[in-house]
């Protein structure tokens, strides 16, 4: 990845981070993070990788961050030098959902004391 490309997604990250922290829509519940943007090579589309807190609001902060995509695109491209502002496609953060996944199975054997695949954990004396 070049540098160029770095330094675009970097500006990316901080506007688009800003207006989804500035969004009002119903469907977005609890506090949204961008965590990460991926740009194209051609610059053409980028994605947004996003984080929820809760979980359980997931769904609704996909629908509202992608409704709002064009005007957050709007804004991208007054704020930018850029011939042509990168389509904006929202997506779930998959580290966080994988670190949401891994704590809950490490929470589930300290509570059962088995593991996911019913071994019992060894305890050492």
């Amino acid at each position: 990845m070049s540098g160029r490309t770095r330094k675009i997604e970097s500006q990316l990250k901080e506007i688009v981070g800003e207006e989804v922290a500035a969004l009002s829509d119903p469907r977005i519940q609890g506090l949204v993070t961008v965590t990460g943007i991926r740009v194209s090579p051609d610059l053409a589309q980028a994605t947004v990788f996003y984080s929820v807190l809760s979980s359980d609001d997931l769904e609704g902060a996909r629908e509202g961050l992608q409704s709002a995509a064009g005007r957050i695109q709007a804004v991208v491209g007054g704020q930018t030098r850029m011939k042509r502002t990168p389509r904006l496609h929202f997506e779930p953060d998959p580290v966080v959902e994988n670190v949401d996944r891994i704590q809950a199975a490490l929470r589930d054997i300290r509570e059962t004391g088995e593991d996911a695949n019913g071994n019992e954990k060894q305890h050492d004396a």
